[in-house]
């Protein structure tokens, strides 16, 4: 994918505009989905996502084909979420959709308390942690594209996954069911 990136960076900066909206189509999403999880919620990560566009239409002249489009973008992404973050501090929230309606209310109210547990546990990690934890798991980008992005060594990085990781895990330990049945 990352090939036909560049052809369409390549396209669009020779004036190919539907190149561009490809470039959007394609990556909208995934960027969306980062700012969300980074710490935005759902209405300020759609105005974010399309500053990050923006940047992109702006500074397009700029982009390298030496670098992948992905990592470029999601610096890109950072960087915009980083200006957020100064500017208003709001805890993280996974947007609505990703909570699936399911037909046992209780079961649909304990899926949100979960999901609000993890929003808060990640907006309590640092932000090295949680920018990590975010584009390793969430984007599924790997150490080598994670360390382009935040010019940060790999294996400083995983070591920071690996820290995020136990921090999440002893922040939610609370919410590991009790499975001892209840007396009569």
């Amino acid at each position: 994918m990352e090939s036909a990136d560049h052809v369409l960076m390549e396209r669009w900066r020779l004036g190919d505009v539907r190149a561009f909206e490809a470039l959007v189509r394609r990556w909208e999403g995934p960027v969306a989905r980062f700012l969300a999880r980074y710490g935005s919620d759902r209405d300020s990560a759609a105005d974010a996502t399309q500053e990050v566009f923006l940047r992109v239409f702006r500074s397009g002249s700029s982009y390298q084909p030496r670098t992948a489009f992905s990592t470029w973008l999601f610096q890109i992404a950072l960087n915009v979420a980083r200006d957020a973050a100064r500017r208003r501090r709001i805890p993280a929230m996974l947007p609505e959709h990703l909570l699936t309606a399911d037909a046992d209310p209780s079961a649909a109210v304990a899926k949100r308390e979960a999901a609000a547990a993890v929003d808060r546990a990640l907006a309590e990690l640092p932000e090295p942690l949680r920018l990590v934890l975010v584009l390793r798991h969430y984007q599924g980008m790997s150490f080598a594209e994670i360390s382009r992005v935040c010019d940060v060594p790999a294996t400083t990085l995983k070591s920071r996954f690996a820290a995020a990781l136990d921090r999440l895990r002893k922040s939610l330990g609370a919410l590991k069911p009790d499975y001892k049945e209840s007396e009569p």
